[in-house]
């Protein structure tokens, strides 16, 4: 096997050549130690030249996972083939590690990641902006583009239209970060009439199931086998990387911030810095929560439950029969986690396609008077947890998803306050319509 060894950005890569059998792994654990350095914590395999893997190769690669996580990084795998790929998901290892498509993905993850580390330990240093009584830190995290997915039809779930034909169904892996209107269950039949909001977020699908119940359910997959899917009459999904990663807190006693001030600031600060993409954005929360205002579908906006006038579920003779409105407040010092986008109506909106951007948001009742923007977000309740101000915002979602004791799920109206998060943030260039 022939091993070659660079590095890139001061991102070790290791690039076997060959069969990564029994005997080669030995020769491939020898190499990674020889070049492996005492303060390397990320290693990129590339493995696009490795034609098999058995047990003994695996080995190695678990061993200096384990290593390397311990050093607070890990080994990131790129240009897997398929057979590589099975190999992995046949011995059940496929979830302890991350793949990338390209060498470079891998190893820009691998520096950022390191960056984040540098940053967590100096906060203090990071960039400051002060707005609505708060102050954002903010990390820049990544420069590259992203954008929105979306599948279905917002008018159709408007006007309580959609037939099954309607309904599409989106793997977990390919939402990482959306929000919509979806269900589960083991057949489109079982599950069509019980479409109400829904969020993923941290691995995590979170519904509200139209059952009368008024009682949100949620599944937590330990990986997607992709025998369960989400099925969705509208889902948006984020695809790409928080931009930003913002530490927001106080800057007096007892202040607290709505969800529309955040992305006011969100939009002043992007103009203040010149970003690219800053009139629709993303914006992923950590949240201590002060105060909830949120609202949720009653009935799946199905064609056999469509208002009899041929109106809007949204106007006003047939919103208190379809919406669950909360305009009182609740939930005071828990933690919540929440996903969703909004729009600067006062900035350039040229470079976004029109009717894309109209799949997108719709002028809810009880949100009023603000025209500056318009926004979209759902949230994840849970009983507070220990605030940590972690840059890695990824895996303190999924740590409060997985660990949180579950209260509520909701679609979260502008109002909503909260007293201090970590937000991520993501500059949308493109809408893409699948």
């Amino acid at each position: 096997m022939n091993i070659k060894t660079e590095r890139k950005d001061s991102i070790l890569i290791i690039t076997p050549e060959g069969r990564l059998d029994a005997f080669e792994a030995a020769n491939l654990e020898k190499e990674i130690r020889t070049a492996l350095k005492d303060e390397d914590c990320y290693l990129v395999l590339d493995m696009e030249k490795v034609q098999y893997l058995s047990s003994g190769g695996i080995r190695v690669l678990i061993m200096m996972q384990k290593e390397l996580k311990k050093r607070g990084g890990e080994v990131c795998l790129c240009r897997v083939s398929e057979y590589i790929s099975q190999v992995l998901k046949m011995t059940g290892v496929d979830a302890f590690f991350t793949v990338y498509q390209s060498v470079d993905e891998a190893v820009s993850h691998s520096k950022t990641q390191e960056n984040m580390k540098t940053s967590q330990m100096h906060l203090e240093q990071l960039p400051q902006y002060h707005k609505h009584d708060m102050t954002f830190r903010i990390y820049q995290s990544t420069t590259r583009p992203a954008s929105l997915k979306i599948v279905g039809n917002l008018s159709k779930v408007l006007h309580a239209t959609l037939e099954p034909g309607d309904i599409k169904s989106r793997y977990f892996s390919d939402t990482e970060y959306s929000i919509g209107l979806g269900a589960l269950g083991s057949s489109l039949d079982d599950c069509f009439h019980l479409l109400g909001e829904m969020i993923t977020i941290g691995g995590t699908m979170v519904w509200l199931p139209t059952d009368g119940h008024d009682t949100p359910d949620f599944l937590i997959p330990q990986k997607d086998t992709g025998a369960i899917v989400i099925y969705t009459g509208l889902n948006t999904s984020l695809d790409g990387e928080f931009n930003d990663i913002m530490i927001i807190e106080s800057t007096a006693d007892n202040a607290s911030i709505s969800i529309s001030d955040i992305y006011d600031a969100v939009f002043n600060i992007a103009r203040e810095r010149q970003i690219p993409g800053r009139s629709l954005v993303s914006i992923a929360l950590v949240a201590d929560l002060d105060a909830l205002y949120s609202s949720g579908v009653k009935i799946s906006p199905v064609k056999k439950f469509a208002p009899a006038n041929g109106g809007l579920i949204m106007d006003p003779e047939n919103v208190n029969r379809w919406m669950n409105i909360n305009s009182q407040p609740k939930y005071h010092d828990k933690t919540m986690v929440s996903f969703g986008m909004g729009i600067d109506l006062s900035s350039d909106l040229s470079y976004l396609d029109k009717q894309s951007l109209d799949n997108l948001f719709y002028l809810h009742p009880a949100n009023t008077g603000n025209k500056k923007m318009m926004l979209h977000n759902h949230g994840v309740v849970f009983e507070q947890m220990k605030w940590q101000a972690d840059l890695d915002l990824d895996n303190e979602i999924k740590r409060i998803v997985r660990t949180g004791e579950f209260l509520d799920m909701r679609h979260l109206l502008d109002n909503t306050r909260i007293t201090r998060a970590i937000a991520g943030v993501s500059y949308i260039t493109a809408i893409v319509a699948e």
